[in-house]
């Protein structure tokens, strides 16, 4: 389908709110939500606030997704989840083209680290996460799914879960979780920034020396040096390496 008119829209969107935002404040601006984000920036009054209630927060993630991925979106500043439109975007919305996406389904994901689209990475979580036959995603599996967009374009894990009002012992718990399963991904772009790529080493090092790990064993020895976050971080690092 052709998604141009709401490709205008978003760059509109942005250009009026006149500052970078995290992805989940773009769509519920654009669907004409209500949220303590929107309101502290001060964007009700903007004309474009709610341009897109026609549409559903699905639809406004694969426009977005893909317009980041064929480069009308930028982080801004870099290595952030805050989005700005390009140099390209604002082109694009002065004198918009053909702006064709899939199907909302098949569109939520082609670069998933690894993963060759949406249905493989539905069939590794279990079926008490997925809402019907069809396969769709349910609310928890959507969460996974950009916890691994985040990932895939090195964005922030704390930052990410500030955009998404969740914990960051949560996201550990779902990253953990999906690694399990068998998602291969690589978060030393995050742990080297947080910890130093010596200190993952040396604590990683630490865990695969041990005849049998034990969480409580690793706090007890570095607990006073890391936050239990900080080691968890490691240990991701570690299962991903040391995983069977």
């Amino acid at each position: 389908m052709d998604a141009k008119e709401s490709l205008v829209k978003i760059i509109k969107a942005l250009l009026e709110i006149g500052q970078s935002v995290p992805r989940q404040i773009l769509i519920d601006y654009l669907a004409g939500k209500e949220s303590r984000e929107i309101e502290e920036l001060g964007l009700y009054d903007n004309e474009t606030y709610g341009i897109g209630d026609a549409h559903d927060e699905d639809y406004w993630m694969t426009v977005i997704d893909k317009a980041f991925e064929r480069g009308y979106l930028k982080l801004k500043p870099a290595k952030s989840n805050k989005l700005a439109p390009s140099k390209e975007g604002k082109k694009f919305a002065k004198k918009p083209t053909t702006f064709m996406i899939d199907d909302e389904e098949e569109a939520t994901d082609e670069n998933l680290t690894g993963l060759e689209d949406l249905e493989d990475l539905i069939v590794q979580i279990p079926n008490t996460e997925v809402d019907n036959p069809e396969q769709k995603a349910s609310a928890k599996t959507k969460q996974q799914i950009k916890l691994i967009h985040a990932i895939d374009r090195k964005i922030a894990l704390d930052d990410f879960a500030e955009s998404e009002s969740i914990s960051f012992d949560e996201v550990l718990d779902e990253l953990e979780k999906l690694i399990r399963q068998g998602l291969n991904v690589d978060i030393t772009y995050f742990t080297n920034e947080v910890l130093g790529e010596e200190c993952v080493q040396e604590l990683v090092d630490y865990m695969a020396s041990m005849k049998k790990f034990s969480m409580e064993n690793v706090i007890s020895e570095y607990g006073d040096v890391y936050s239990e976050e900080e080691l968890r971080l490691a240990y991701i690092v570690y299962l991903i390496h040391h995983k069977k």
